[in-house]
């Protein structure tokens, strides 16, 4: 059997999981159509924000403790908000401005990571005469840039995109790659050679969620496994667990597997209902003790949690939103950025692995010293980069972590906090 203590991350994986926090913005023209998933035919035209400013995005998320931020280059309707020249479906079609670059250009100046979504789907070229979404075409020899790739139409399409992003803005931290192929059509993705040409061209970023670097935890909910797992087997080079099972790496999954790769989970989860805008949904922002409640289950289970605020018709962060994720970035600093200093009343447990040196806990215990006694307040499986455990509300003049069962030497750190939005 393959020995999992020996996985360890790579430098890109350990930076991005120290992140904790980044953001995601849908944006295009489902904004102002009020749809979720685009036609492909959308008017370029409906693209028209009327007072667009991506550095109130990037205030805002860094006021609220985000580290990076991934923008909808292009979703599956195929619309790009930045001018590829490989195509007419684009922002230099009506609105005029690239707004890739616009954000790019403000997370720079306020130190903020940039990354890039590009949907594999595109509608917009399956549904256009002589495009080139699923039509069938061989794979010939392709020249991207200074590469050359054996690839079909569409997948020479989408690396000459990946190549414009790559190269005309930047530094990119993640380019995230969502796995949706919403029609019938027989079209398949390239993805060792996509992979190839962001390793070529940012070699620092960590590749998504269906990449090499990071997993889909398997929901879009807002949280992870109870066992989250950063070392995770592989079968034939592919993982041996559906990415949705309720264990992806537990003792039946490691005795099937001929590899372990460091792959870490990351939580995918809107501020709102849906993924884009919708004035209908302003009421529905989710509150400060949801979005804690989120961020324990998500970032306290051992993942990043990449929450999503759409921009509304301006162009901006809606208000409501805005005030939500300044609620929740104050919350976080005063409940969770610095622990109580005991006796003090506590609910909340952090438990931390260096993972520098891989994830190695596989059970644990916490004890409390109440009334000059010792108790056990809280058990649980894996550690990794963070667990957050809520326990009753109790003073303890001194608290204690027992690894109960490990894959090597281990130790965890562990701190207390008080967070009074826990019912």
């Amino acid at each position: 059997m393959i020995d999992p203590s020996a996985v360890r991350p790579s430098a890109r994986q350990l930076a991005w999981q120290r992140q904790e926090l980044t953001a995601f913005v849908h944006f295009g023209p489902n904004t102002f159509t009020d749809l979720e998933w685009g036609t492909g035919l959308d008017d370029p035209a409906a693209f028209e924000p009327t007072a667009l400013d991506c550095s109130q995005w990037v205030s805002t998320l860094v006021a609220a403790g985000f580290k990076s931020v991934i923008l909808t280059a292009k979703h599956h309707d195929g619309f790009c908000l930045w001018p590829s020249k490989y195509l007419p479906h684009t922002v230099a079609a009506s609105y005029g401005r690239d707004v890739v670059g616009e954000l790019s250009i403000a997370c720079q100046a306020a130190g903020l990571g940039f990354g890039i979504y590009l949907s594999p789907a595109d509608l917009y070229q399956e549904k256009s005469p002589g495009g080139y979404y699923g039509n069938g075409s061989p794979a010939v020899a392709s020249q991207v840039g200074e590469f050359s790739y054996l690839v079909d139409d569409y997948n020479r399409f989408y690396l000459r995109q990946l190549h414009e992003l790559l190269t005309s803005y930047g530094p990119i931290a993640e380019v995230w790659l969502d796995g949706a192929n919403p029609t019938s059509s027989a079209q398949t993705y390239a993805y060792d050679a996509w992979f190839d040409l962001i390793r070529r061209l940012a070699p620092d970023a960590t590749i998504a969620i269906g990449g090499p670097d990071v997993r889909w935890v398997g929901n879009e909910d807002g949280f992870a496994r109870e066992t989250e797992w950063s070392v995770v087997p592989f079968l034939n080079g592919t993982m041996v667990a559906e990415q949705t099972a309720p264990s992806v790496a537990g003792p039946d999954e490691l005795a099937r597997a001929d590899e372990l790769r460091w792959y870490p989970a990351e939580v995918d989860v809107s501020i709102r209902p849906g993924w884009f805008y919708h004035a209908s949904e302003d009421a529905a922002v989710k509150s400060v003790p949801e979005l804690l409640d989120i961020y324990r289950k998500s970032v306290g289970r051992n993942a990043v949690l990449l929450l999503n605020i759409p921009p509304d018709r301006r162009g901006l962060f809606a208000d409501p939103d805005v005030a939500a994720l300044t609620a929740f970035g104050a919350a976080v600093r005063e409940y969770y950025g610095t622990p109580v200093s005991l006796p003090g009343r506590v609910n909340v447990l952090d438990l931390r692995e260096d993972i520098s040196r891989g994830q190695q806990v596989e059970s644990f215990a916490v004890d409390a010293l109440v009334d000059g006694s010792w108790q056990e307040i809280a058990d649980g499986t894996t550690i990794g980069h963070r667990r957050l455990l809520v326990v009753p509300p109790l003073v303890p003049s001194d608290v204690r972590v027992r690894i109960l069962s490990a894959r090597a030497a281990a130790e965890a750190d562990l701190s207390v906090h008080f967070d009074p939005t826990i019912a």
